[in-house]
């Protein structure tokens, strides 16, 4: 019983920091589903990364920005 706590637990922290990675890249300019995978891979140690990097250009003639 207790190891289903702590596995529910690891997905849901894996779970947030997709979220956060996606979130945080989306509201820079970068790539959120290349950062919210690396969130899932490598947890905390992609923020400072994510936050770190630069804002991506936003191409005025791509509709789809």
């Amino acid at each position: 019983m207790n190891d289903m706590f702590s596995i529910g637990f690891l997905l849901l922290g894996i779970l947030l920091f997709i979220y956060l990675g996606h979130i945080i890249a989306r509201k820079k300019g970068l790539n959120p589903v290349f950062w919210g995978m690396m969130g899932g891979a490598f947890g905390p140690f992609m923020l400072p990364f994510l936050l770190l990097a630069k804002p991506g250009k936003k191409n005025q003639d791509d509709p789809a920005k």
